[in-house]
């Protein structure tokens, strides 16, 4: 189905695009004259974006529909790529990466209820095989990551709106004919698309999934600005620990895939991958060497990788009344927590180390963990 392979190749359009602003971090930060606790208040300020499209999208669904939200995600996606791109100040580029984060919650929500539609039956195994295929394309991100940081930094956020408005007009010119039948409206009112917060097992996995995902945030920028700035690593360095990083992520969403097609309980396996991720940042927080800090990411890749799509299958077998009120609050506690955790971190870093900022993120990891198991479900 052109469809379904079409929201694969947006995977790794999209693993590409995001490594930019980590893996350039450096040469934005010089361009556009921001230090590194103005890049902790560009995170969190950036999620006001989420926050916009977290509130309009029960309005935007009763309207338009999952596949061109996707398709309107993507088209603005690309825009605020290019902006990014021809920006030169704080200012500017906060803005445009401000509209990065309105979009991205656009594609990012409505992406998987697409492909849940297209083949219901292979949910779990396709929302596995995509986080799969995401970290994939991160892997080579790394060597495209490397090849920009020896030249031109902005070319890479000018090929990547090109590669994101090309996707948009493919997803609109092989649009599937089902898709019509998606355009129905979800809520009757703002209320009853947050009828899931009254469930009594739904908040407590809220508040882990809002901790976890602030903490993967914050994990995937700060470790290549620690092996920058305190490693001294340039441009292969980096190119590396994206590499290592995301491969670690791919083959922890690869194992996953079969361990749940057999039955393994969703739950547990968030236990251990939770476990391992604070394990891979306790270990990061005292890396003196590249190495050692190489493999502590390595490690990190492999607890944090699996997390996402294995807490997806199981909201989608525990709560499978309403596919879409459950990716707006995912999508919705993503925000929140990316919101403050940079906040958090930047006023951690005016008076401490980026080691610090690793113990803290593994605390609140461990934390994320209690309230999982905690959770009636």
């Amino acid at each position: 189905m052109v469809s379904r392979n079409l929201l694969f190749v947006q995977v790794i359009a999209l693993a590409f695009s995001t490594s930019l602003f980590g893996g350039l971090g450096e040469e934005i930060r010089i361009a556009c004259s921001i230090n590194l606790e103005q890049m902790s208040l560009l995170m969190g300020f950036s999620q006001i974006g989420s926050l916009v499209s977290f509130l309009s999208l029960p309005f935007l669904s009763k309207r338009i529909g999952p596949y061109s939200l996707l398709v309107m995600g993507i088209l603005f996606s690309s825009l605020s790529l290019l902006g990014m791109g021809l920006s030169r100040s704080l200012v500017l580029f906060g803005a445009f990466f401000l509209l990065s984060t309105l979009s991205g919650y656009l594609y990012g929500t409505s992406n998987v209820m697409v492909l849940i539609n297209l083949e219901p039956k292979r949910t779990k195994t396709n929302i596995p095989l995509m986080h799969l295929t995401y970290s994939i394309g991160g892997m080579f991100s790394g060597l495209y990551i490397a090849y920009l940081k020896r030249g031109h930094w902005y070319y890479g956020y000018y090929q990547m709106a090109l590669l994101y408005a090309l996707m948009a007009l493919l997803f609109l010119l092989f649009r599937p004919q089902q898709a019509r039948t998606w355009e129905k409206a979800k809520y009757q009112s703002l209320g009853s698309g947050f009828s899931l917060l009254k469930d009594s097992g739904f908040p407590r996995f809220l508040l882990f999934l809002i901790t976890v995902n602030a903490v993967e945030y914050c994990a995937i920028i700060y470790p290549l600005a620690y092996i920058t700035e305190v490693l001294g690593g340039g441009a292969k360095e980096i190119g590396s620990a994206i590499g290592i990083l995301h491969a670690s992520i791919a083959f922890s969403r690869l194992l996953v895939i079969p361990l749940l097609r057999q039955g393994a309980s969703p739950k547990r396996l968030l236990f251990v991958l939770s476990m391992v991720s604070a394990t891979g940042l306790f270990l990061l927080s005292g890396s003196s060497s590249l190495l050692l800090a190489l493999l502590s990411l390595a490690l990190l890749g492999l607890g944090i990788g699996a997390v996402n799509p294995v807490s997806q299958v199981l909201e989608i077998t525990q709560w499978p009344q309403d596919l879409l009120q459950l990716a707006n609050l995912r999508s919705m506690g993503s925000t929140l927590g990316r919101m403050f955790m940079p906040l958090v971190v930047g006023l951690i870093l005016t008076t401490s180390s980026l080691s610090v900022v690793f113990l803290f993120l593994a605390c609140c990891m461990v934390l994320a963990l209690l309230v999982l198991l905690r959770s009636s479900f």
